[in-house]
């Protein structure tokens, strides 16, 4: 199903740029204002100047944040900031990281070009929505660099031998980038441009489907990017499926690697749907059991209670933590999955009614609202944080009546949702860690893809 291919990836030259970890960030979207001004701090090419620039004062429709990111690009290959790989290559991505609970844990990844697809195509499956705003600003961005400056994060049903016989030979060997990240994560990459494993590889995908786990503003703005520039080849369709235009950067790893971390990702609201605590417990009553739970006044300590017993609910159980400030937290747990197909929508499967998120969406938000005759909530009514500590704090500084912790989505339920062509609510996933941006770019302006 994926086609997919090498490149002559664009990296940081070693003999300029002696510490790699100085020019390399998050994604943009999990970017907070104070982490952008650091990393601006961190190094005159940090690639925060290309994926998320400095808004300042004077900024108007020919100078501003997308004209500067550009102009940067260009520069800095220009002067050699940036040097593309000799040959099409391949890249083997490895992190090696702690999981919240404290173990060790190894994800191993192949960054690659993946010819773009309509999702219509049953090729590449999305599994959220998207924002138009979001869109808007990546587009810009694109126009202005021509590039895929940061990997969208894919995943494929696994495993592929083909994939996995590479890493075993290739973690042997030296890495071509090796380091530790701010917080403690390392990454390696080994580059590699021999045609007949390259071609083993691409074989190897002809048959898969691709998920994607992040990244999908990024993809969507891939896709109206290459409309684009399709409509300007005014129809010269000889060439088509080689132009850079028609393929995206992604890092594709396997959904049985035993490093795919999915993170819960909690809300905060403004307030609580339909009235007070008392008023909104008494309605949820009805459909949820609700017990009191004591925290203890050290947040930490409080965050790890409401995760433990999140954590220890059994297959099939559908629990949700709420604090709205004080001394204690309280459990919703769902009393019968029947409840489910009353409230959701009709037509939807059993595994879009059965996530969490949908579950805490339609009867613990959505839901109070309704029977109040109020209209759902606008989207600055959310904030969303996969930091349950910083969610407790966030409520306890005033500005946000109510914190929602749920239970992370598995990944089952992402490609099984996926797969009937249904997207999750907003923020529905967090994988962690997240890829990092800087450590390969993918330019749109250079070359004809090769064995497109």
């Amino acid at each position: 199903m994926a086609v997919i291919a090498p490149f002559r990836g664009l990296r940081y030259n070693p003999e300029l740029v002696k510490d790699l970890s100085l020019v390399v960030a998050p994604p943009y979207d999990v970017i907070s204002p104070d982490s952008q001004r650091a990393f601006h701090a961190r190094h005159d090419q940090n690639v925060i100047r290309l994926i998320l620039g400095e808004i300042r004062e004077a900024d108007n429709g020919e100078q501003n944040r997308y004209r500067r990111a550009g102009d940067d690009f260009r520069r800095w290959q220009a002067e050699k900031i940036l040097v593309r790989d000799p040959a099409p290559s391949m890249y083997l991505y490895q992190q090696v990281f702690r999981a919240p609970g404290g173990e060790e844990l190894t994800r191993r990844g192949l960054i690659a070009l993946v010819r773009l697809e309509d999702f219509g195509g049953r090729t590449v499956f999305p599994h959220e929505r998207t924002m138009a705003a979001p869109k808007e600003d990546r587009l810009r961005l694109m126009q202005s660099c021509h590039a895929n400056l940061s990997p969208i994060f894919g995943i494929y049903p696994g495993p592929l031998l083909e994939v996995d016989r590479l890493f075993i030979t290739e973690e042997k060997i030296n890495p071509t980038i090796d380091l530790s990240d701010w917080d403690g994560i390392r990454h390696r990459v080994w580059v590699f441009h021999d045609r007949e494993l390259i071609a083993e590889v691409r074989n190897a995908f002809e048959l898969t489907p691709i998920f994607i786990a992040d990244g999908h503003h990024r993809y969507e703005t891939a896709l109206a990017f290459r409309d684009l520039m399709r409509a300007k080849d005014r129809g010269d369709h000889s060439a088509k499926n080689t132009r850079p235009y028609n393929y995206i950067m992604m890092t594709l790893v396997s959904a049985d690697d035993p490093g795919l971390v999915i993170l819960p990702i909690h809300r905060l609201l403004r307030q609580l749907p339909g009235g007070g605590l008392d008023a909104y417990l008494a309605q949820v009553s009805q459909q949820f059991s609700v017990e009191r739970m004591p925290l203890p006044v050290n947040r930490e300590a409080g965050a790890e209670a409401i995760l433990g017993r999140l954590q220890a609910t059994g297959s099939g159980i559908h629990r949700f933590g709420l604090y709205v400030g004080g001394e204690s937290a309280y459990l919703l747990t769902l009393a019968d999955e029947r409840i489910v197909e009353a409230e959701v929508a009709e037509g939807k499967p059993a595994a879009y009614k059965r996530l969490d998120v949908t579950i805490l969406h339609a009867l613990l938000i959505d839901g109070p609202l309704r029977r109040q005759g109020q209209a759902a909530l606008p989207d600055d009514a959310f904030l969303y944080t996969h930091d349950a500590v910083e969610a407790i704090r966030m409520v306890q500084r005033g500005g946000w009546g109510a914190a929602f912790f749920l239970n992370p989505t598995k990944i089952e339920e992402v490609q099984a949702v996926a797969g009937a062509g249904l997207r999750m609510p907003p923020k529905s996933t967090f994988f962690y860690p997240k890829l990092l941006t800087g450590l390969v770019i993918h330019s749109i302006l250079l070359d004809e893809v090769v064995d497109a």
